[in-house]
């Protein structure tokens, strides 16, 4: 029997790429993303204009062929990598009680995995995975097992990672005829001295002093919000201004005196409690969303009392994308989703280093 040779180079294709943060972190671990899919054609213009290397499909990933995401001269997949959309499987949609047909996307890694075999899988989603999407996902597992894979999953916090962010999320590694382990946590809320790792990243760490922002329609009339890297917030109307001006950081729209607050929190309103709030400086910030820029949807308010909300780029900087990271875009709509729909590259480097380190300690293995 022939042992397998060595490679240096290992390859990767991203399915659900986004706008690129979990391609990012891959790479960022030494991978090479080799191919990729997105539909979203917005994502996709940003997803190709950072990775000018990668062969981008942009379409239905049920439409795709797996064999046509390398083609007949294209490298062996190493890591199939896909966070598929987790709206369906959310505690904030789930009210709705309602089967979301995004759900079913979840099992696309299997079909990509059986044509492609991969050393290695990875995927990311929210918790409710695990709970509202249970049956999907032990599907998954299921058809991961037929393969040949042996899975790992578990809830992590970000933070742990050093995202500075409150964002918990399942974590699915798995690896063709071995294990994976979930890697070890690099930060903690009160670290332990002994075992070397750093407090959680706070929001004073993670954006500093920067100057103000612009606003989207300022921005408008001087070359555009990407003329400004995005550091622009939006233009908000004057009772939301009066809100965050009385809110207090850290506290919950209930200290807000009631006539600033809208209608329908006034009296016995029982409901989210982090909207119309500012984060504070030294703790945690709150999970950046697609709605990070708008009051109403979140504590996304500044904690500078002079500031109003954190600006497109800060969100982005709060989900571990560099400054130099483009996002094609002139809609701070679209900007947002890209980067709250994001997965942290900082959190997919960690995985992915993990990841790597296991495929060549199983290939090392197979060529003794």
């Amino acid at each position: 029997m022939k042992r397998p040779r060595l490679r240096r180079d290992l390859h990767a294709a991203d399915l659900f790429a986004g706008c690129g943060g979990l391609t990012l972190g891959l790479r960022t671990a030494g991978f090479r993303v080799a191919s990729a899919v997105e539909q979203d054609s917005r994502a996709a213009a940003t997803y190709a204009w950072n990775n000018r290397r990668t062969r981008l499909a942009v379409k239905d990933i049920r439409e795709v062929d797996p064999l046509d995401l390398v083609g007949t001269d294209g490298p062996h997949i190493d890591l199939l990598a896909g966070c598929a959309p987790c709206q369906g499987f959310c505690s904030l949609t789930a009210k709705y009680r309602r089967e979301d047909p995004r759900n079913e996307l979840l099992l696309e890694v299997a079909r990509f995995a059986e044509a492609l075999r991969p050393s290695a899988i990875f995927t990311e989603n929210v918790p409710g995975v695990l709970g509202r999407g249970r049956k999907t996902f032990d599907a998954l597992l299921g058809a991961l097992d037929e393969l040949g894979y042996y899975c790992t999953h578990e809830v992590v916090q970000m933070a742990d990672y050093g995202v500075p962010q409150n964002r918990r999320r399942m974590v699915l590694v798995a690896g063709r005829g071995f294990v994976i382990p979930i890697p070890r946590p690099t930060h903690a809320r009160v670290p332990d001295e002994t075992d070397g790792r750093l407090p959680w990243v706070s929001l004073r760490e993670a954006l500093g002093k920067r100057p103000h922002p612009v606003t989207f329609k300022e921005a408008s009339r001087t070359g555009g919000p990407r003329a400004h890297n995005w550091h622009v917030v939006r233009d908000l109307q004057p009772q939301t201004l009066r809100r965050l001006k009385a809110a207090r950081p850290g506290a919950t729209w209930e200290s807000l005196p009631e006539s600033v607050r809208p209608e329908c929190h006034r009296g016995e309103y029982v409901g989210f409690t982090n909207v119309y709030g500012r984060m504070t400086w030294d703790q945690l910030p709150v999970a950046i969303t697609a709605g990070c820029t708008t009051p109403a949807k979140g504590r996304f308010g500044h904690p500078d009392a002079t500031r109003t909300t954190i600006s497109v780029r800060e969100a982005a900087v709060l989900q571990t994308f560099p400054e130099k990271y483009s996002f094609r875009t002139d809609r701070i709509e679209a900007a947002c989703g890209l980067i709250g729909n994001a997965v942290p590259p900082r959190f997919a480097a960690v995985v992915g280093r993990g990841i790597r380190d296991a495929i060549r300690e199983h290939h090392a293995a197979l060529a003794e």
